[in-house]
């Protein structure tokens, strides 16, 4: 059980495990990990052989302690949150008053995907 939440197992088999971040709930699927980078190969064998531990259990304990070091300095960073800011302080502030809740018309679109008399 994580955050008060309990773990389920779907139709599929897949276990699904809601879990707490930055105030929103987030769904992990219980799936394979598939590493692709040498580099994290190589260093995750290497920790585990110093620490005698498997692979799977020296990057939980590496994903554990970075996640407790980022919600410990505050660097945690709700995407949500700060694609939300961005645009409320960046973009929406550049729309003319008079185009804020208008749509496009046709002739518009067609000009932004770029279709013309001949097509794209």
């Amino acid at each position: 059980m994580r955050h008060g939440h309990a773990r389920v197992q779907g139709l599929s088999g897949l276990v699904v495990t809601p879990f707490a971040a930055n105030g929103v709930t987030v769904y992990s699927l219980g799936v394979a990990l598939n590493i692709k980078n040498r580099a994290v190969e190589e260093l995750t064998a290497e920790l585990s052989a110093l620490t005698g531990q498997s692979k799977t259990e020296t990057i939980r304990q590496a994903l554990e302690r970075r996640r407790a070091e980022l919600v410990r300095s505050g660097r945690a960073v709700n995407r949500r949150v700060a694609v939300m800011h961005f645009l409320e302080n960046e973009v929406w502030p550049l729309i003319p008053e008079d185009q804020i809740g208008r749509r496009p018309t046709s002739a518009e679109e067609d000009e932004i995907l770029g279709f013309g008399p001949e097509g794209v």
